[in-house]
């Protein structure tokens, strides 16, 4: 059976992130990510994302093959309620691939708005007069898509089943809260929650991570980028992902690379590894 742990507040790991970040990532135990691979994103999906199916037999391989090398594998899941903010179909007059700004008080609660239905249950009444609205996050809004318990169909939040999983393997849910979108695997858009995901890392003493699937200039690159920030070395595998569109995949590309993450296709994957296991002993022998 698979597990899924429950999301964890910042507070209680920040002592953990600190430490990360003050020697950066001096473990070579290595963890794959899979990023959504999941019935919505994929062919006869309600946000399929183009040749997005093409990324399940790399991911597979890479599996079989570095085998040996894996601490663990962990597989980020899509799990939105069915009115969740980040739908189009929750905000009046709203298209898919709209973008909004959506508000928030200083205790991360969504503050309501003229896009919102009145009673929308997620929003509470925010008083912008007395500064109340101390976040605004910038929300694309999506078709509806990988809703909670939902197995087929285009809404499915479902694991591809041509995906390899095994019991072993780690669920991290993400965009569960119903008011705010989550792109990352470690962060909710406003950074107001934080998953599991860096507590079970550190829990294995993880220092590399490597990151595959979909969306590249979206879920992927967001969660490779807090990797970075996290203290990890991250080598994200190109030709295990697919994104939305070239313009913003080549951006999101430049980006990470100009941030220090490690770009690799499979067949240089072996590579990657062992000039990232030589900079952490070169890091351990420096200390």
């Amino acid at each position: 059976m698979l597990l899924w742990l429950p999301w964890l507040s910042l507070a209680a790991v920040a002592a953990a992130v600190s430490v990360v970040r003050a020697g950066g990532a001096q473990s070579d135990k290595v963890a794959l990510i899979i990023i959504d691979v999941q019935d919505s994103f994929l062919p006869g999906g309600s946000l399929a994302v183009d040749e997005g199916e093409e990324v399940i037999p790399v991911i597979n391989k890479i599996r079989q093959d570095f085998k040996d090398d894996l601490a663990l594998v962990i597989l980020s899941q899509d799990w939105h309620c069915p009115d969740h903010v980040s739908f189009a179909s929750q905000h009046a007059g709203a298209t898919p691939l709209t973008v909004v700004n959506l508000t928030y008080n200083a205790e991360g609660r969504l503050c309501r708005t003229a896009s919102l239905p009145r009673h929308y249950p997620h929003a509470v009444d925010c008083d912008e007069g007395n500064a109340d609205v101390t976040h605004v996050v910038t929300q694309t809004l999506w078709p509806d898509h990988c809703i909670q318990d939902v197995t087929s169909g285009p809404t499915s939040a479902a694991f591809s089943p041509a995906l390899t999983i095994e019991d072993s393997d780690i669920v991290v849910k993400k965009g569960y809260r119903c008011d705010i979108d989550s792109y990352s695997a470690f962060f909710d858009n406003g950074g107001f929650t934080q998953t599991e995901l860096h507590s079970v890392l550190q829990q294995h003493n993880v220092g590399t991570v490597v990151v595959t699937g979909i969306a590249l200039d979206f879920c992927v690159f967001y969660t490779a980028k807090d990797a970075h920030k996290l203290g990890y070395n991250v080598i994200t595998v190109t030709d295990a992902c697919r994104g939305s569109g070239p313009a913003s995949v080549a951006d999101a590309l430049r980006d990470m690379e100009k941030t220090g993450i490690v770009l690799a296709e499979s067949r240089d994957l072996r590579a990657a590894l062992d000039e990232v296991r030589k900079r952490t002993a070169q890091r351990h022998t420096d200390l």
